[in-house]
């Protein structure tokens, strides 16, 4: 727990890349809206440091987050995991308890069911999902779409490896199939595409997908930038609904700091921070 006259607690994002990240003016905005003495910084860090920064960062009485490429690296570096990190084999933010030693969470979980459902205006339950990528974030879109109750999730990656590690990790229940781009794509329309890659964080990278062989209703691609992403636009000019991953941005960050500071997150300061307006998320549950 903190409080207005504990030292200036440190918070971090550990990743690679972060330049591009909003988190910092996010959650500063929220230690601000709270009063509390806190700072939240990025730090660029290669994966063999993940685990002692976590430690130490985290003892010294602040927490964090990770992001690309270190969720499944920072899920091993806990001393107490939750239903969550165990269930998708990642962790997304991490803190200190001292009967518990370094505690971690996955909020990518709950982030997504949030911002997908809101943005859909209806629930999971009996959509159907194509999702792209296999790596942390991917594995919290398939365990929440799963335990929503999706009808059907179809899962690309480009090697085979991971998206079986993501099988053996995240449970292999007949909705969650591994459709390689060889084999075509159902003739029934995806309720949502989700690219849950990094492609896209390079103005350089491909595409993560042609839409232009795929029927679908609705396409969120959890990066983001300053601008629309180039799937985003992609998804626009075919007609198709779509948003960025700021929304999930949120909804995760939103949960972390509940994990920190078992105090209510100021989602309006945090929405407004990302250049959003606060949903009413009352509608989907």
């Amino acid at each position: 727990m903190s409080s207005l006259f504990s030292p200036r607690k440190l918070f971090v994002l550990l990743g690679d890349p972060v330049h591009h990240s909003l988190s910092p003016a996010m959650q500063n905005a929220a230690f601000e809206a709270h009063r509390l003495d806190a700072v939240y910084v990025a730090l660029r860090a290669p994966e063999q440091l993940v685990t002692a920064l976590m430690r130490s960062v985290a003892e010294a009485g602040g927490g964090g987050n990770v992001t690309v490429p270190h969720k499944l690296a920072a899920a091993r570096s806990l001393d107490h995991a939750s239903q969550s990190v165990l269930a998708t084999g990642a962790c997304n933010v991490f803190w200190w308890q001292e009967d518990r030693g370094l505690c971690g969470d996955n909020t990518d979980v709950d982030g997504f069911i949030t911002a997908a459902e809101t943005f859909l205006g209806d629930h999971l339950s009996g959509s159907r999902v194509l999702l792209l990528g296999a790596g942390g974030a991917a594995r919290a879109v398939a365990h929440a779409c799963l335990s929503r109750g999706a009808e059907r999730v179809d899962l690309i990656n480009r090697t085979s490896d991971k998206a079986e590690a993501l099988f053996r990790d995240v449970g292999e229940p007949a909705e969650l199939t591994l459709l390689l781009k060889a084999d075509g794509f159902p003739s029934e329309p995806y309720d949502l595409v989700v690219n849950g890659t990094a492609l896209g964080l390079d103005s350089a990278d491909p595409m993560p997908l042609d839409l232009a062989g795929v029927a679908a209703t609705a396409v969120m691609d959890l990066v983001y930038g300053a601008e629309d992403t180039r799937f985003v636009r992609a998804a626009r000019e075919a007609g198709l609904r779509a948003e960025d991953g700021r929304r999930m941005l949120v909804e995760q960050a939103a949960e972390s700091f509940r994990r920190w500071f078992d105090l209510e997150p100021p989602r309006d300061r945090m929405y407004e921070a990302v250049g959003m307006s606060t949903p009413d998320i009352g509608s989907t549950g």
